[in-house]
């Protein structure tokens, strides 16, 4: 009788501790998440939505969260790059291709500055990482910019929707960098 109670307890503790760790995740993620919505429903969703298309953000920290952001938004800038560089193929009018290579020049600039972010961001050198997502933000602007010195119409207009967004939640789910201590005299 004694072993069962005992049985019973430790079920009842596993019971009663599993939803807590389980919550535990789920609440890091929902607080980040409503830090970076400012109270915008609409952003919040935005944010669980992103972040739980990776099953490891479940058990992420808030490091975590911020490197699963910078990895998305440079899949979608590599697959954007992608793209360009099919069209880029494609196009038989010099000014369009010319509007295209800068385009491609901006997005394999992204792909390297997001990547290189998410490895700072691992390191510890969340510095580096922020001003690295912040360098990488704006290619879609930068390219229809291109496309507007040129009075041409863009044909990307669909292939990047997100990615600024995705970044700017890469950066505002990274911790602020810890000041430096002194040096000791």
């Amino acid at each position: 009788m004694a072993a069962s109670l005992q049985a019973l307890a430790c079920a009842m503790l596993l019971l009663a501790v599993s939803p807590l760790a389980c919550t535990a995740s789920k609440t890091l993620l929902q607080d980040r998440c409503e830090s970076y919505a400012g109270g915008d429903r609409s952003s919040y969703d935005y944010c669980v939505w992103t972040l739980r298309r990776d099953n490891k953000s479940a058990t992420a920290d808030e490091l975590g969260l911020a490197v699963i952001a910078a990895r998305m938004a440079r899949a979608t800038a590599k697959a954007t790059g992608v793209k360009i560089a099919w069209l880029r193929a494609n196009e038989t009018v010099p000014v369009r291709r010319d509007c295209l290579a800068a385009c491609a020049r901006e997005y394999a600039a992204a792909v390297r500055r997001l990547g290189h972010a998410a490895s700072a961001a691992l390191a510890g050198k969340l510095q580096h990482a922020q001003t690295l997502l912040a360098e990488a933000t704006g290619a879609p602007t930068l390219c229809d910019a291109a496309f507007a010195a040129a009075r041409q119409d863009t044909p990307l207009t669909d292939a990047y929707l997100g990615l600024d967004d995705q970044i700017e939640l890469a950066i505002a789910i990274l911790p602020a960098p810890r000041p430096s201590l002194p040096a000791r005299t």
